[in-house]
This record gives C-alpha cells, sequence and structure tokens, in this order.
C-alpha cells in the first residue's frame, strides 16, 4: 500500500498496477506467421495444385520448388493408355508470296468469289487470264481451277464491281475412285492477269492438306481415354 505524508495526516492512495513486459520480436513474427500468413500460404498451395491438377499442366517444376506437393501415382492401367495425339508437323504448309490462299483437299471442289472494282468514273474493259496450276518450281499439278462468267471479258460500268467465281478442283485422276491423298501439305501456284486495270498479276496457291489434317474427331468414352 502507497501512502503520501501531508500537514493533515497520513492519506491513503490507490495501488499502482505492475506493468507486464512487452511481447519479444520473435514472439511477434511467430504470431503473425502461425496465425496471418501461416493459413494463407497454406490455401494458396493448395488452390495452385488444383488448378494445376484440372488443367493437365506439367508440375514438376513447381514440385522441385517446393510450391506444389508430388501429386499420387498413376495406376499401371493408366500408364498403359494409348496416346494417339496426332503429329501436326504434315499439316504445315510453305506458301510462298501468294495474294490468294485456299485450303482444300484431294477430292474437292471449291469455289471462290473474286470481285473487280472500278474506282474511275468511266467505263472499264476487262480482260481475265487464269494459268495452269503448277509447282513453285514449274511441275503440273492436280489442281486445277475455272473462271465462271462473265469471264474472260467484261466492262466494269464508271465507279462499279464485278464478281467472278473461281472454282478450284483438286480430283486427282477421275478413273479413280477415291483420290490418292498426299502424305503432305501440297502447294500449287497459279497467276491471274486482270488487263484493264493496271496492277500486277494475282497470285493464287492452293494448299492440299492431309485427310487428317483438321479432322474432326469423335473419342469413344472409357476409363482410361
Amino acid at each position: 500500500m502507497n501512502y503520501f505524508q501531508s500537514s493533515g495526516g497520513m492519506l491513503n492512495l490507490a495501488p499502482v498496477p505492475t506493468l507486464q513486459a512487452a511481447p519479444s520480436l520473435n514472439d511477434s513474427l511467430r504470431f503473425i506467421n502461425d496465425g496471418l500468413v501461416g493459413p494463407i500460404v497454406e490455401g494458396l498451395r493448395q488452390a495452385a495444385t488444383n488448378f494445376v491438377d484440372s488443367m493437365g499442366l506439367n508440375s514438376h517444376a513447381l514440385r522441385t520448388s517446393g510450391v506444389l506437393r508430388a501429386p499420387q501415382r498413376k495406376s499401371s492401367r493408366l500408364q498403359d493408355c494409348c496416346d494417339d495425339t496426332p503429329d501436326p508437323c504434315h499439316c504445315n504448309c510453305c506458301i510462298v508470296d501468294a495474294d490468294l490462299v485456299i485450303n482444300a483437299r484431294v477430292g474437292e471442289r471449291r469455289v471462290v468469289p473474286i470481285t473487280i472494282e472500278n474506282h474511275w468514273r468511266r467505263e472499264r474493259p476487262i480482260t481475265l487470264d487464269l494459268s495452269a496450276f503448277s509447282s513453285r518450281g514449274g511441275t503440273p499439278s492436280q489442281v486445277t481451277g475455272q473462271l465462271g462468267e462473265p469471264a474472260p471479258a467484261f466492262t466494269l460500268p464508271p465507279c462499279g464491281q464485278q464478281t467472278i467465281l473461281l472454282t478450284v478442283d483438286a480430283t486427282g485422276d477421275a478413273n479413280q475412285r477415291l483420290p490418292v491423298d498426299v502424305d503432305n501439305c501440297v502447294v500449287s501456284y497459279a497467276d491471274l492477269r486482270v488487263e484493264g486495270c493496271e496492277i500486277r498479276p494475282i497470285r493464287i496457291a492452293v494448299a492440299l492438306l492431309p485427310r487428317d489434317c483438321g479432322d474432326y474427331r469423335i473419342t469413344c468414352s472409357c476409363q482410361c481415354c
């Protein structure tokens, strides 16, 4: 009990509370890590694991860095499943300096509209000339092309336009029931000359793709596919 002496006697004062020692820096850091940071880090680790597993991503680098837990090994039955993912290398086409590119397959007929515009206020006589298709080196191609009416010659009205249909056939040998498919992408070229317009010849490229390039696939459901 604390007392204070004055001229009138002794005064009884309230007890003075004892101050507690402040927590150390290590205790504060341990409280922040266990109470706040720990649950957040664990939640982010679990969310990253679920995302990688659902997207089918390669998490080897993440696992080695300690961010993700290593997943359980798959059963031998799943490891025996076939992987029929096609190799797209044979579907790549090397097309050189073409103005118009037409993708097709052997046995197809493609119809391509071509519109010629006249931006002058006087009429223009036009004559179209389509060369034969060949490889870039000049080898004859199984692709053929034909221009529809009113080609090859017509007149463009002042400030008018005219649409011509270009028909491209890749039928191959007419005596075969099913044309022989190509092993890799084969590109054929032809030039369309437009006499009456001050333009250079239009370079047309037809890329013949193998039938398994961009095909529609149906997968039968099973436990290992």
